[in-house]
């Protein structure tokens, strides 16, 4: 044993003391898949929230974070909202905890508040509405984020069950690594947070994904847009006029028109009806309950027109070409 008053004591008394606490460790490494799909989810995720609440909402995503279970739990009260979820196919449970601020908020909206008064935040249990409506906000979550991971890796998120105490929410031992994610949720200017929290290794089989450097998401088809934005083009107003006779002068011949002079013209076969300055319809000019008519004969599709060349590929009356000379000119007649 060193005899402390020796020079080899007194030199190992000297030494400085370092505890390795691994609890500490706090690693923020980019995930840029992942980064992506938090984007993805924000956007999409914001539109739910505000149909649930009615009130102008942001939510800002913030970077993940690997970090220990244990440093994980003690960022947070000891009474929170824990929604526990399984993770499917891959094999492990994580947690979403919603911060008291957005569930109090998005209940005062909910029920007729403009949530202007600050929420009372107590440690009291939740009311039998509080939890369906905390339950109704998880899965509305939980549907956004499966979409966020499409293109990326096909997830399923089950609700299993709420808790409020991290000592009956516990998803792996406190040492760990987990991986954070958070979501600052702004309810008409309050601020609260949504935090996601898995244990690393239940995406170990797909760790590569998340840090690869450029992640191409597949295109997802959305029906409902399709069909509102259908429904909205037909819908649009358009300019239809059908050219009935076409004649050429000069510039002197106009000149020496006076009032009750008769031009003869000539009705060509068939007509060209055109819509918004595309020749789309042609047929026989004729009368039909006492007024002018066009019997369709043929129907030019748009996306024909659009594969023709660029100097023919408009020909309304606005880019008619000219047969005349550069001194000739000519007018047009059609059904008012």
């Amino acid at each position: 044993m060193t005899d402390p008053s020796s020079p080899a004591g007194k030199d190992n008394a000297a030494l400085p003391t370092y505890t390795f606490d691994r609890g500490s460790r706090v690693i923020k490494r980019r995930m840029p898949t992942l980064e992506l799909i938090h984007e993805r989810f924000a956007r999409t995720a914001r539109l739910t929230l505000y149909n649930m609440v009615r009130r102008p909402i942001e939510l800002e995503v913030r970077l993940p974070e690997l970090k220990p279970y244990q440093v994980f739990v003690n960022a947070f009260p000891e009474r929170t909202n824990i929604n526990l979820v399984n993770i499917r196919p891959l094999r492990g449970v994580g947690c979403w905890i919603i911060d008291p601020q957005v569930v109090y908020i998005a209940i005062d909206n909910m029920f007729g508040g403009e949530g202007r008064l600050p929420p009372k935040v107590t440690s009291k249990e939740y009311t039998a509405i509080e939890l369906r409506i905390i339950r109704r906000l998880v899965d509305s979550l939980l549907a956004e984020y499966e979409k966020a991971w499409k293109g990326v890796h096909e997830l399923k998120f089950d609700f299993l069950r709420q808790e409020t105490n991290f000592q009956f929410a516990r998803i792996t031992d406190a040492d760990e690594m987990v991986l954070h994610c958070s979501f600052v949720v702004d309810i008409n200017g309050r601020k609260g947070s949504v935090d996601f929290c898995v244990p690393f290794w239940v995406f170990e089989p797909i760790k590569s994904l998340l840090f690869s450097q450029m992640q191409a998401f597949q295109a997802e088809e959305d029906n409902d847009w399709s069909d509102n934005l259908r429904a909205e083009m037909q819908s649009a107003n358009v300019t239809m006029v059908a050219t009935l006779a076409k004649r050429q002068g000069t510039l002197g011949e106009v000149l020496s028109f006076n009032v009750g002079d008769l031009l003869p013209i000539e009705v060509q076969e068939p007509i060209t009806v055109v819509v918004d300055g595309l020749p789309m319809i042609k047929g026989a000019y004729g009368v039909r309950n006492g007024r002018y008519a066009v019997k369709i004969s043929e129907i030019n599709h748009p996306v024909a027109l659009s594969n023709q060349p660029a100097d023919r590929g408009l020909l309304g009356p606005q880019y008619r070409e000219r047969e005349a000379g550069a001194g000739d000119f000519s007018f047009e007649k059609g059904p008012t």
